[in-house]
């Protein structure tokens, strides 16, 4: 339920028309939450990626969930903001490479649409800058996500939790063991 930043949106707004550009791994919880759980108040209307395959893949996997569904508009990164006018675009989910994370936030807010982010919302303070007076400029809302709170593993983890088929939880201790590459990748982006 990556899509979180929208609860509660329904009674207060208009469907939404949103558009997620970079489709890696972490992107599907995004697409699944807004093809899924959020479709009552989202209408995914455009993919984008270097990757047209990755597009494809995505498509196949909505399809495979939501049978009859129409595959979702896709469009190659180098027409991202063609997409933002051709679909209508009014919020924008940025799963792209860190160091990208500015182009395609920047390019949203200025085509007049609000932006969810997975963190970190960039790279260096520069960049940060140009989003903060995008922001600023525009004056539409950019939301960092902590995207794999939302894994749906941890959400069941959560479900289970908060009913107290378990008891009272009185301690939790989470260890996280990632191996020297896996850190080491995630900082060189």
């Amino acid at each position: 339920m990556a899509a979180a930043d929208l609860r509660g949106t329904a009674a207060r707004a208009p469907r939404r028309r949103c558009a997620v550009v970079g489709l890696g791994a972490r992107a599907r919880m995004f697409t699944e939450a807004l093809t899924g759980p959020y479709a009552d108040r989202v209408d995914l209307v455009g993919l984008c990626d270097v990757n047209a395959h990755r597009m494809a893949v995505h498509n196949d996997w909505i399809a495979a969930d939501h049978p009859g569904r129409a595959p979702v508009p896709a469009y190659p990164a180098e027409e991202f903001t063609g997409m933002l006018r051709r679909e209508r675009v009014d919020l924008v989910v940025v799963c792209t490479v860190d160091r990208t994370h500015d182009t395609y936030i920047v390019a949203a807010l200025e085509a007049g649409c609000d932006v969810v982010t997975e963190k970190p919302m960039t790279t260096d303070a520069d960049r940060a800058r140009r989003i903060l007076d995008a922001r600023r400029r525009t004056g539409r809302d950019v939301r960092v996500t902590f995207n794999y709170r939302y894994n749906p593993v941890h959400s069941a983890v959560r479900e289970i939790l908060a009913g107290g088929e378990i008891g009272e939880v009185a301690s939790v201790h989470f260890e996280w063991l990632l191996d020297l590459r896996h850190g080491a990748d995630y900082f060189r982006r």
